[in-house]
């Protein structure tokens, strides 16, 4: 393989040129820089990863940032399409990826501890929470990163790229309600998400709208676990005025649901109508397939990464927001609403 001194020989340039030229300096002029690059592609070279960042003071490398316990991270499938789409346009850049997860009382030391041992260039955040540490302190060093998620309290001062979820909660509940429906539950995920406190906004309109009461016990907040979503299902569905239907968080949440409702001899599609949120792989493969809005996954992480290499290749600073569209996506797990 070529090196830098092999290359600055054939083009006829002294070593440090061809480190400038590697790093994009615009103080090269463009005759010298064309034959280097000329240089550069007789005798193939290919710039090592390291060796580039030291010409440049950049690790070349993203940082994805979960904030959950390790054994919860990947429970969600979100997660997987997400960084999935990531990388794809990560790598177009020639930057790798590197997975950080961490329990929240000890997520600040972890985006500490990357940050200035220079492991990262900037971050995705791959959710938004009420007051998030991670998003305050990232922002109180002036550290580039972008959110897959409302920043709550920093919409406009910060890059994001997320649903209109008030809308989409809306939808979802409004659904429910042209089936003929009135006793609408929602199970959301913890309530600190604000992906969480949208959704559930957006029911709580539905149900003014079309002036349906609100009921206290038709509405659970469960954490990551499974366990949890379960006992939130057994608690609304185990009750003697049970709802006809739950707008779920996510297609996760569902799946829970479904197990209870078969326990309880409860026919999902028929005896009990649920949508939720996601359109992830077990929403088509569930029994019955599983009706829910279809967030665009892959789109938000694309666009995401997107924001992030654009903040990262800018010397001056524009804020970024961008919504991505969602649609219902009709299966079977929605009926008209039956007389009990």
């Amino acid at each position: 393989m070529a090196t830098i001194k092999e290359i600055a020989k054939e083009a006829n340039v002294s070593p440090s040129t061809v480190s400038r030229v590697l790093a994009g300096s615009s103080k090269i002029s463009p005759e010298t820089t064309k034959r280097v690059l000329e240089a550069i592609k007789k005798l193939g070279y290919v710039p090592n990863a390291n060796a580039k960042g030291l010409v440049v003071k950049k690790s070349f490398t993203v940082g994805v940032f979960v904030p959950r316990e390790p054994e919860n991270a990947f429970l969600n499938s979100f997660f997987d399409q997400v960084i999935t789409s990531i990388c794809a346009v990560v790598n177009n850049f020639e930057y790798d990826i590197l997975l950080a997860i961490s329990n929240p009382e000890k997520e600040r030391d972890l985006l500490k501890r990357l940050v200035e041992s220079k492991k990262v260039d900037g971050f995705v955040l791959l959710s938004s929470r009420e007051k998030d540490p991670a998003i305050e302190y990232l922002k109180s060093i002036d550290f580039k990163f972008v959110v897959i998620g409302r920043p709550n309290g920093f919409e406009n001062s910060v890059n994001w790229v997320d649903n209109d979820n008030v809308k989409a909660g809306f939808e979802a509940t409004e659904y429910l309600i042209k089936l003929g429906h009135k006793k609408i539950a929602f199970m959301g995920g913890p309530g600190d998400l604000v992906v969480t406190s949208d959704r559930f906004s957006g029911y709580k309109r539905a149900l003014e709208k079309y002036g349906i009461q609100q009921k206290n016990s038709y509405i659970k907040f469960a954490n990551y676990y499974r366990k949890s979503y379960r006992e939130s299902a057994y608690e609304i569905l185990n009750q003697e005025d049970r709802p006809t239907a739950i707008v779920c968080m996510d297609d996760l949440i569902a799946i829970e649901v479904f197990k209870v409702a078969e326990s309880l001899n409860l026919k999902v599609g028929k005896d009990l109508s649920v949508i939720s949120f996601n359109n992830s792989n077990v929403s088509e493969i569930c029994q019955p397939p599983l009706t829910t809005v279809d967030i665009n996954i892959l789109h938000l992480g694309r666009l995401a990464a997107e924001v992030l290499m654009m903040d990262l290749s800018e010397s001056t600073k524009t804020y970024r927001r961008i919504i991505v569209p969602h649609q219902i996506v009709e299966r079977c797990s929605c009926d008209k609403a039956q007389m009990l």
